[in-house]
Formats: C-alpha cells, structure tokens, sequence
C-alpha cells in the first residue's frame, strides 16, 4: 500500500553527506569500491549507491560467500535512516561453490541489500516520472527499458525493533517512476509501522531508492545523481557536434592511443576470466571430498571426462542410476555408476541399489553391464588423514560387491585419479576400463 509523502523527510540535503558508490567508479563519490575488492562497513557513508549494471553472473558467483557481512552492513544502515539508492538490472541467482565444504548455496544479484526485487522482462520506451521525484534529472535521460519491478520482497526482520510483526516497506508515491501501464520501473522504500488498520507512519529517515538502469554511458548517469546530494555538477554544457573535427594538440594521438590499450585491456581481461574459469573447473574436483548428492554426481561425471571417458553420460534422478558411460573391454559393454555420500559409513543397501542398476540395463538389451559404486563415506572428515577410513568397507559388503559383480570406487580415489592427470599423467581410457572390469570388491587405484 502506497503511504504519503512526509515533507519533513525531504528537507534540504546537508553539503557535508558522504556519498559512495559501489560496483563501479566515478571521480566525484567519496569513496569508488568495486565489487572484488575488500568491503568496508556501508554504515560509514551517509548515502550509498549500488551499481548493479555491473554484477554479472559471473562477477557474483565469485564474491556470493563475502555478501553476508555486506548485507548486515547495508541492511543496518536502512535500519538507522541511511539512503541506499541502487541502479536496478533483472533479478538473477547464481549458485556458489567456494564456500568449501559447505557445498553450493543460492545467491540472488538483490541478496546484499534488504529486499529483493522480481522482475519481468518487457521493453518500452515511455516513461512516467513526476516533477517532484528526487532524481527526475537522471531518469529523463533514459530513451527505454526492457523489464520492469514485478513485486519486492523485504528481508527487514522484525525481531530489529523487538519483535514488532507490523513493520514492513512501503513506497513514497511521489518518487514512483513508472510505464503507462502503470509498472514500476523504478521505487523508493521507506521503512513504517502499521498504525491501525490502514494508517502507515514512517519509522526513520531511511530510504531504498531502486532506479532504472540508464541508456546513457554509466559515468553521465551517475553524475546526475550525485549532485542531489550537494556534490559536483552532474556535466558542463555538452560542446556541439561541429567541434569535433577540430584538432587540439596531441588530443587524437591520445586517443588513439586510449583505443589501443583498452583493447589490450579488453584482451587481457579475457585472459584472466579464461583462467579463472579454468581454476574454477581444477578446485571443482575437491567436491569429490566433501560433497554428496547432485554435485557429488556431477564431479563424479567430471572425473571420469578428465580419465578420458568423454561419451559418460549424466543421469540422475530419484529412480535412476547417477551415470552410465560404454565399457568395451572385451567383456562388459557399459558401466552404470551409482554415487552415494554419507557423513558416517555407506549402507550395504546402496551396494544393492547398485546392483538393481545392472539388473534393469540386463533385462532391457541383454548387454553384459558392469556395476560401479561411488560411495563418498566420511565426507565431512580432514582428508586426506581420513583416507583409511574412507577406502574401508565392512567385510559383508565387499563380499556383496563381489557377489553383484560391483566394482567399488572410492571418490577420493577418483580425486586422486583426476589429481594425477592435472599433473600431468596420460589416461589410457582403455586401460582404466579394464581394470574397473577386473576388480571385484575395492578399487584404489584406477591407474
């Protein structure tokens, strides 16, 4: 519900307010952090602003993990009536993996501020912004959109001001910025206590101020947001288009100059995401320690494309095998993969599992299919000082192994596998083959 716009919270803007900018740069903020570096506490400046055009998947699955102290920072200084303004892009969530050995958590590209923000893909080029909207300067300059604001959810918890369930976030009707379908393309949020049953009154100072992103470059858009807050001028007078032709001294050699190192620049960041994604693919087989479930899965398929088994095939699923992949060692045609993690020991009714595999592909085409368990037991345990304890099975379960026909395959074996190929040792695919379809029982080493 839409509240009434309080004059006094717009009194005239203090000269003295710090103002900085995080996500990108812009000579005239107090303070420029982008997003890999060190964060500092957000409640120091009076007015933060989030460019959010410039975290990419990318970006935010390598800093999620270092969000949470940024969050509580952010969130706390909404709470003591301090402006966070953010300059919105669609919402997106990306899974992380750093977080070692907790394994892969969801972060939402909203999930360092208070709220988080659904949106909907649309594109237009009418908006409607009012005269007394405090950053009309900066919206008039955006020629289109391509989504808009859905719905908002806070992340406000109420146990901050002693367990009051009627504090929540409301929008300022005056600073609304919206399509002519009456979407909002942009909003402020204040913090209110429901007064009865429909009064709101603001609680604090505190807003959160959710802009479009610009069609402007980024720099021109912010410098029309920061002269709200008694900084320099947004820009001089542009100079009309006849003086570009004219030749200021060494100006041209310059440029060209600028344009020949940001395509170094351009190319050397290439590099780096280049070997960043592959130090990302490499530490990816540690989760073949720790994990268990759809990721243990998915590096128990990585470590076996790295050995050199490129056609193994991901399965998955609650009444299906974890992987199956074509043997032909002369004796078995496939090999049927069932992967099991386990704080403690794995059960002798995961080898059986195991097994119900190799029956069902037997009785579909007749082919010989040779089992093969994947347990990750003790996963939770200091590796590799845990690695007897990981590779030892109790004695009735490696004579069912036997007797199945299964091949067991400790994960950290297959970390050490794929280990060894990093380093530099060849797989002979066909050597590893045959010698899972020699072992019956325990396999601790595939080469």
């Amino acid at each position: 519900m839409a509240v009434m716009l309080w004059r006094h919270a717009n009194a005239s803007t203090p000269p003295t307010q710090t103002v900085w900018l995080l996500g990108n740069h812009h000579p005239d903020a107090d303070k420029s952090i982008p997003w890999h570096a060190e964060f500092p506490d957000f409640g120091d400046p009076d007015v933060l602003i989030v460019d959010m055009t410039t975290l990419t998947e990318h970006v935010l699955e390598q800093i999620a993990t270092k969000l949470d102290r940024a969050h509580k920072s952010i969130r706390d200084k909404f709470l003591s009536g301090g402006t966070v303004i953010i300059i919105t892009r669609p919402h997106f969530s990306v899974y992380s993996s750093s977080a070692l050995p907790i394994g892969r958590q969801s972060y939402s590209n909203y999930y360092i501020l208070p709220v988080t923000l659904t949106t909907v893909a649309q594109a237009g080029a009418r908006i409607k912004v009012g005269d007394e909207n405090t950053f009309k300067e900066y919206v008039k300059s955006i020629e289109s959109f391509s989504f808009y604001i859905k719905s908002y959810g806070p992340q406000i918890d109420p146990e901050s001001f002693g367990g009051d369930r009627k504090v929540g976030l409301a929008p300022l009707i005056a600073q609304g910025i919206e399509d002519y379908s009456k979407h909002d393309l942009g909003l402020t949020l204040i913090l209110t206590r429901l007064n009865g049953k429909s009064q709101k009154m603001c609680l604090n100072e505190g807003r959160l101020v959710f802009l479009p992103p610009p069609t402007e470059p980024i720099n021109d858009a912010i410098g029309k947001i920061l002269p709200v807050y008694e900084k320099k001028p947004a820009h001089a007078e542009a100079p009309p288009a006849w003086t570009r032709g004219l030749a200021v001294g060494p100006a041209d050699e310059w440029a060209a100059r600028i344009a020949e190192l940001e395509g170094d620049k351009s190319k050397m960041q290439e590099s780096i995401d280049r070997l960043k994604r592959q130090k990302e693919g490499v530490l990816a087989h540690l989760r073949l320690l720790y994990s268990k479930g759809a990721e243990l899965e998915e590096a128990v398929v990585k470590a076996f494309k790295v050995m050199g088994f490129d056609d193994i095939e991901p399965v998955g699923g609650a009444d299906k095998e974890d992987a199956v992949f074509e043997m032909n060692d002369g004796l078995y045609s496939r090999g049927v993969i069932e992967v099991k993690g386990a704080d403690k020991r794995t059960q002798l009714q995961h080898i059986l599992q195991c097994n119900r595999w190799t029956d069902l592909w037997a009785e579909t085409d007749g082919r010989l299919t040779r089992g093969i368990f994947v347990p990750n037991q003790h996963r939770l345990e200091h590796y590799p000082k845990s690695l007897n304890d990981r590779i030892k099975f109790e004695p009735n379960h490696i004579a069912e192994a036997e007797r199945k026909d299964i091949c067991i395959i400790p994960s950290c074996v297959l970390f050490e596998a794929a280990r060894r190929v990093l380093d530099g040792k060849a797989p002979v695919r066909a050597a590893i083959a045959r010698k899972i379809a020699a072992t019956k029982g325990v396999l601790t080493d595939v080469f």
